[in-house]
């Protein structure tokens, strides 16, 4: 038998068919439990939903993505397959494809529907082109932005996903970078009611500002971090790291020093990000990409006189990957007294939405509040130090990819 499936349903106002769509759902194989979130109806959803034997949770706020979100979160299985609460215009025989398309490295399944009076200009002009271009591994994709798939909600962060029509990429993208893989099955024949330009312009503009926001975040492009213990991470480069595990991108931390009150605090803050990690030093040796990476970024700490054990690690890893495009920037660690000599940064990252983690971590490691947190974090090219202070470097001259 296989892993048993959670469906969600968000609904409003659909007291007419949703308690035929919960019955529906439950005589589908695998199907364990049907969760339906009353997303702000002012019918009787909400009770035809329960008296069909659903689970209903409500979500006032208006939003697809919100509503997907605590749909999520209620649900008791990993595998969590997303309908519409119109399944009454579907051949829900075929949605048994979905499951039984579960495979070893397989994250999500995305359910592909044509509907003979609609010639889906919003995937054609602009999901399809936009997703081929910035995410290449997601190329064979007819309908990426189906908005009917089964995923295994234990790759990705529930909690940080969009609170808009675009969920249903989100999802896709967070998988993808996660480094599962992302199939498609046939679900047969639909007929939507015709919907209008002004419809299709609001849906485009929603989705366009979505991919638009990934575009900078390398979502492909893994960090790997290594340094002597957490309290430098979490000073110098946490907000970093932690934008890259909120918009779903792989993380992981080599420490020296992995075990304490900081490393406990790290560990904490990063927990709610599947994608993150935090792992002793010695552990390096074994690091592998994940399989759908297209770069490297290593952070590793600016050279001080009588400390190279970290940075020989980060060195030996950049070196290591292989035809990924890679690169190793450097971190200025303050120590105690001492100034940094020839820190020289040409580099600010990506770190808005990690700068509220970065913030907590410092409030629970100095244990009371801190006012503000610097808002830059600035790091230099280990390329661009001087030949002689770079032994072993392989100077490969590549960025990591925009994938």
């Amino acid at each position: 038998m296989t892993d048993p499936v959670s469906v969600i349903v968000p609904a409003r106002n659909e007291a007419e068919t949703i308690g035929k769509v919960v019955s529906v759902l439950f005589e589908m194989a695998d199907v364990g439990e049907v969760v339906v979130i009353d997303n702000g109806s002012d019918d009787e959803t909400a009770a035809e939903a329960r008296a069909a034997g659903a689970r209903v949770v409500s979500e006032p706020r208006a939003g697809m993505g919100h509503a997907v979100r605590t749909g999520i979160a209620a649900t008791r299985y990993d595998w969590v397959m997303k309908v519409d609460a119109d399944l009454d215009k579907f051949d829900t025989d075929l949605f048994a494809r979905m499951p039984a398309a579960r495979g070893p490295g397989v994250g999500l399944v995305k359910g592909a529907w044509h509907d003979p009076g609609d010639n889906m200009p919003m995937t054609r002009l602009l999901v399809m082109p936009a997703i081929c271009l910035m995410f290449p591994g997601l190329g064979h994709l007819r309908a990426p932005n189906s908005g009917l798939y089964l995923f295994n909600k234990s790759l990705i962060a529930q909690d940080a996903l969009v609170g808009d029509y675009a969920v249903d990429l989100d999802v896709m993208l967070r998988v993808h970078a996660a480094g599962a893989k992302v199939a498609e099955v046939d679900i047969g024949r639909i007929e939507h009611d015709v919907r209008d330009v002004p419809h299709y312009n609001a849906m485009a503009e929603m989705l366009l500002k979505f991919v638009l926001s990934r575009q900078n975040r390398h979502l492909t492009t893994e960090v790997v971090m290594m340094a002597q213990d957490a309290a430098e991470v979490i000073r110098h480069a946490l907000g970093t790291l932690a934008a890259k595990a909120v918009a779903g991108g792989r993380v992981t931390i080599y420490l020296a020093q992995d075990q304490g009150p900081d490393a406990e605090v790290l560990r904490a803050v990063m927990a709610p990000y599947p994608t993150a990690q935090v792992l002793p030093l010695a552990g390096a040796t074994g690091f592998a990409p994940g399989a759908n990476a297209t770069g490297i970024c290593v952070l590793a700490p600016f050279p001080q006189a009588g400390e190279s054990e970290v940075l020989d690690a980060a060195i030996a890893l950049h070196n290591g990957v292989g035809d990924l495009a890679s690169e190793l920037l450097l971190v200025p660690i303050q120590k105690a007294g001492r100034v940094i000599a020839g820190f020289r940064p040409d580099t600010v990252t990506e770190n808005e939405d990690g700068l509220e983690i970065k913030r907590e971590a410092l409030n629970r490691l100095e244990g009371m509040a801190v006012e503000s947190t610097p808002q830059r974090e600035m790091f230099q090219s280990y390329a661009s130090l001087p030949e002689a202070l770079r032994p072993g470097f392989q100077s490969v001259e590549k960025r990591p990819s925009a994938g």
